[in-house]
């Protein structure tokens, strides 16, 4: 339909508008073979061409949707919008676009236009619940979210603004049912069961957890971390057997290098045992040569650097260029676990003189700067690293671990409590505080940090709901 209105609009075009025209057949084009990426370049083109039309901006707005491009989505829905202020469905997704943002004040203006235009159109009351929610008038949430449900029982954005009022009331295992029954309802409600992994993650129900979030994964591949997230779940509750199973399309040929090394550092942390190497080494007899270099990260990360150089080598790549410094980091990290530290040193060194935020070598060289304590130098590099992956949890423990190389006790702890902070929400950086708190301050101190952790949770759970 959207493509007919189109298609109506460029009838009465002229020669010298013929750039839209082009741009109007590649869209359908692309849109035939199911390309969104193309379909968008085709749009933007058109809207460039003929930037005041309405329909234009507005199909442009719903295929940015489809590629969960929010911002852009909403750019071009407000275009439309201020083209043709009487499209309700066009205010209707502009409303649920600024609650997905965490904009509610946004979201209530635009509930309040679209109240004019459309009284009973689901976004008002949607709006309207969340807007009661955050000011805690869980009476006027609630009546908001009923009438939504009675209008449209199934509908996922209500029953999730339900289930968040739920838990805001205490009332967990009712929100865990009405969530569950939608789920078993329509088994692909994506944002219900990403709301169930919330929740289940919220209150440690590890097995709960696998459920949901390989749900999710197997219904959108793309997701890689639900995926990851099921996997992880699997080694915390203790079950090695799905564990393995979930993490197999991650590892086999067809797997990008990313999925690889994404799965294997889950390993590398959650499966510490001379069994976890050989189902690597099993998997990496198979691994495609751009698979290689993340298994070869994986055994040097847990102690195996010999298996890295079976699959990498085990002689710098020279000259060193842009295209084998990753292989040559990895090489290098070989020979610093292998005694030979001078030629590592040296390696890195040449790698980050060519490229000095060089992730992988920063790391390497951090760790062997650990080992033949040179602290200083390690918390130098460890702080450009930081300022190269600010949000990495994994690369602020790095800094902390220099830290305490160097024996600065102070900072060390600074720079666990900073973390959390910056990144909250972040597992392996609470339980590495947690683990330092019960050492330090005891069961007093564990406390105020779980405390602490569940209000970020709480904060990361919510948005999870909209």
């Amino acid at each position: 339909m959207a493509a007919t209105a189109l298609s109506l609009a460029l009838t009465g075009c002229n020669s010298s508008e013929s750039r839209a025209r082009a741009a109007f057949s590649d869209y359908q084009a692309a849109i035939a073979a199911g390309d969104l990426k193309t379909a968008r370049s085709a749009l933007l083109k058109l809207v460039a061409a003929q930037d005041d039309d309405p329909d234009y901006w507005n199909e442009l707005g719903k295929v940015q949707l489809k590629l969960g491009a929010y911002p852009d989505a909403y750019y071009a829905l407000t275009r439309a919008h201020e083209l043709d202020r009487t499209n309700a469905d066009v205010l209707g997704t502009m409303t649920q676009l600024a609650l997905l943002s965490g904009n509610i004040d946004m979201a209530e203006q635009h509930a309040r236009q679209l109240e004019l235009l459309v009284p009973e159109h689901p976004a008002v009351k949607l709006a309207y619940g969340y807007v009661a929610l955050r000011r805690n008038d869980l009476d006027e949430a609630n009546k908001q979210s009923d009438a939504l449900l009675q209008a449209y029982p199934y509908d996922p954005s209500a029953k999730l603004l339900k289930a968040r009022i739920l838990l805001t009331m205490g009332q967990r295992d009712e929100a865990v049912t009405l969530l569950e029954g939608q789920v078993k309802a329509k088994p692909d409600d994506i944002g219900s069961l990403k709301a169930l992994v919330a929740i289940q993650q919220r209150s440690a129900n590890w097995p709960a957890v696998v459920t949901a979030a390989s749900q999710v994964a197997q219904l959108n591949p793309k997701d890689r971390d639900a995926g990851y997230t099921a996997i992880d779940a699997a080694f915390r509750a203790n079950n090695l057997e799905a564990a393995k199973r979930l993490s197999e399309p991650y590892l086999n040929r067809d797997a990008s290098p990313d999925d690889v090394e994404a799965v294997l550092r889950i390993w590398a942390t959650r499966w510490k045992t001379p069994e976890a190497v050989a189902a690597a080494r099993k998997a990496a007899a198979d691994a495609t040569p751009d698979q290689q270099l993340a298994f070869a990260t994986y055994f040097n990360t847990v102690g195996h650097p010999e298996d890295a150089a079976a699959l990498v080598g085990n002689a710098p790549k020279l000259p060193v260029t842009i295209a084998n410094m990753s292989l040559n980091a990895v090489i290098a990290d070989y020979l610093a676990q292998t005694g030979q530290q001078a030629e590592a040193k040296q390696l890195f060194n040449t790698i980050l003189e060519k490229e000095p935020d060089h992730v992988t070598a920063l790391r390497g060289r951090i760790n062997l700067e650990i080992r033949s304590g040179q602290a200083k130098a390690a918390i130098t590099d460890a702080q450009r690293l930081i300022s190269v992956m600010p949000k990495s949890g994994r690369d602020r423990l790095v800094l902390a671990n220099a830290y305490a190389a160097a024996g600065d006790a102070r900072q060390f702890d600074r720079t666990l409590w900073n973390a959390f902070h910056d990144i909250p929400a972040n597992f392996e950086l609470y339980e590495a505080l947690r683990a330092h708190v019960a050492r330090t301050q005891g069961p007093q101190g564990v406390q105020s940090v779980d405390a602490e952790f569940a209000q970020q949770r709480d904060v990361s759970l919510a948005r999870e709901f909209i």
